[in-house]
């Protein structure tokens, strides 16, 4: 017991003290996918879009906050016993996201975060004072090497979702084309404001986008469509992801969509999205190079 707990504060002792995270020379845009209600594609959405900035030649962070653990599944990419994990981080074990990201077998895209310990990690910070502001704190050296900073959110509004909330510059908002979802929507646009009002951070609304879309429901989506226009205006993303079976598929394979089915319609807007959602942040992409794939696969990164 005693030598336990010697070993416990030396380890914080040595945390405490240990050398500050190198900087790199990038200066990362953070996104955070978040919806109140579930199914509305918006894990789907956060691979997709990371994915497709590493695509295109941007240096990406995917962060998966949600202890659903979706992201790994989808990327094939589950964290490997003994390996830092953001919980780690999220309990001040770890300084930085950083010391707990590893590469992904695509190139331009690092993982942090699936593990459905999140969940016990949550009540955890429920106590502890400054809760919200933990992961923008872990992420201050950790955006100097990346270009963009993807957060995937619980469906839920709950402190881990704030925290990805309070340390993003944009939001987007997954939402299906139903009557449920504009309420969802609106849950989420309040906490932003809260967000904004309580806690002082500068959090921009990205857009509100359309997911699920049954071609076929044209008169039911063009009022539903017709109701966001009037609540949220310009904040609608001109893309439409249709619903596709292609996507279930996609991610019982453990693949994304790209790569699953490149030329199917929910791929096509997809890579549509991603085009739309780097012109609205500024960032400069590449021409969308052939499929290629990192060969450090679940590798941890050298801080």
């Amino acid at each position: 017991m005693v030598l336990d707990l010697r070993e416990r504060i030396a380890h914080r002792l040595k945390t405490l003290v240990a050398s500050p995270m190198p900087r790199g020379d990038k200066a990362a845009v953070t996104l955070a996918i978040a919806s109140s209600k579930g199914g509305v594609g918006k894990t789907t959405t956060a691979v997709s879009l990371a994915v497709g900035l590493a695509r295109r030649g941007l240096k990406t962070l995917l962060v998966d906050l949600d202890p659903q653990a979706h992201v790994a599944a989808s990327l094939q990419s589950d964290v490997a016993p003994g390996q830092p994990a953001l919980a780690d981080v999220l309990t001040g074990k770890l300084r930085e996201v950083l010391e707990a990201a590893r590469r992904s077998r695509f190139a331009n895209l690092d993982l942090a975060g699936s593990e459905k310990i999140l969940a016990e990690t949550e009540t955890i910070l429920a106590a502890k004072i400054g809760k919200e502001l933990i992961l923008d704190g872990a992420l201050a050296a950790t955006r100097s090497h990346y270009d963009a900073v993807v957060i995937d959110c619980p469906p839920n509004l709950g402190t881990l979702t704030l925290n990805a909330l309070c340390a993003a510059d944009f939001l987007l908002v997954p939402t299906d084309m139903s009557v449920l979802a504009l309420e969802g929507v609106g849950d989420i646009l309040a906490a932003v404001d809260t967000v904004r009002s309580r806690l002082g951070r500068h959090l921009e609304i990205l857009g509100i986008l359309a997911t699920r879309v049954d071609r076929r429901a044209t008169q039911v989506n063009g009022a539903i469509e017709q109701s966001f226009a009037d609540l949220y205006g310009d904040r609608l993303m001109a893309t439409r992801v249709p619903a596709s079976s292609a996507v279930n598929k996609a991610h019982l394979a453990g693949k994304p969509i790209f790569e699953f089915a490149r030329h199917s319609p929910a791929a096509i807007a997809y890579d549509a999205l991603t085009d739309e959602v780097a012109g609205r942040l500024g960032l400069a992409v590449m021409t969308v190079p052939a499929a290629a794939t990192a060969t450090a696969n679940g590798a941890r990164l050298a801080p």
